[in-house]
């Protein structure tokens, strides 16, 4: 499948990025998905975008007075 996506350059420790190599290798959904790494810093920020987004509608409805927190 090919994709059309903007290329971006992310500087990561060597750490993360080990760790993100062993994640791709050992998740058996990485492996039967064929996640390259990039495949899998995508999935990781759509999840965490998502995240972020019903935090922020929680948030702002506490600032609005629609919810109490």
């Amino acid at each position: 499948m090919r994709r059309y996506t903007k290329s971006v350059n992310v500087r990561m420790e060597p750490h993360v990025d080990e760790r993100i190599n062993e994640i791709v290798r050992q998740d058996p959904t990485c492996i039967q998905r064929g996640y390259s790494n990039s495949d899998l810093i995508r999935q990781f920020l759509r999840m965490g975008m998502t995240q972020y987004e019903k935090n922020l509608q929680h948030k702002l409805k506490i600032q609005r007075g629609e919810h109490y927190g």
